[in-house]
């Protein structure tokens, strides 16, 4: 009896296998055909800018960043103008940018007081200026055409009674000081 099931379930098993017909393999392969697609050229347009958001920690900025990348700049209003100007403000700060008369981007200003700073630039701060307390701090950031020109932060250190004036970049290396004795 075992081996009557074992030969029929082997007979089951090869002619299932060899059940394909040649029309159907046929049709296979007319679908996994090679068609040739025409040419494309991809060029580079002159008139094309965008906007690069900054990846800032602060909410209030990030928010402003993102209600400008969903504007829709109407082409028409441009064309009357050579510059078109968008200003978008809150709280602790501001965006201005730019477009030309063909409706392209060419250049985006932000200041914004009291901003949220990256922890990069908090641990850089705590381990070259350790027992100051940062008192105020400003972001500036600004590009043209697509390219990012500044991204700094601007903050005022307090500790005793000296205060220092400190410009760092966005990578945490300081582009100015300014030690000011206070009289306090």
């Amino acid at each position: 009896m075992r081996t009557i099931i074992t030969f029929a379930l082997c007979l089951s098993f090869f002619s299932a296998t060899y059940s394909q017909d040649q029309k159907t393999a046929d049709k296979k392969a007319e679908t996994l055909k090679m068609e040739v697609l025409p040419e494309v050229l991809v060029s580079h347009t002159k008139n094309v800018s965008k906007y690069i958001p900054d990846n800032n920690p602060d909410a209030v900025i990030r928010n402003t960043q993102n209600e400008f990348i969903s504007y829709n700049v109407d082409n028409e209003e441009c064309r009357n103008f050579d510059e078109y100007l968008v200003t978008l403000e809150n709280e602790k700060g501001f965006l201005v940018a730019t477009y030309n008369q063909h409706g392209v981007l060419v250049r985006v200003n932000e200041k914004y007081a009291n901003a949220e700073l990256p922890r990069e630039i908090m641990r850089f701060i705590f381990m070259w200026y350790p027992e100051w307390t940062i008192t105020k701090s400003k972001f500036e950031y600004s590009q043209q055409k697509g390219a990012i020109l500044k991204k700094t932060y601007h903050l005022k250190l307090k500790k005793d009674n000296q205060t220092q004036n400190i410009q760092i970049s966005s990578t945490g290396e300081i582009v100015k000081t300014n030690n000011e004795l206070a009289m306090n």
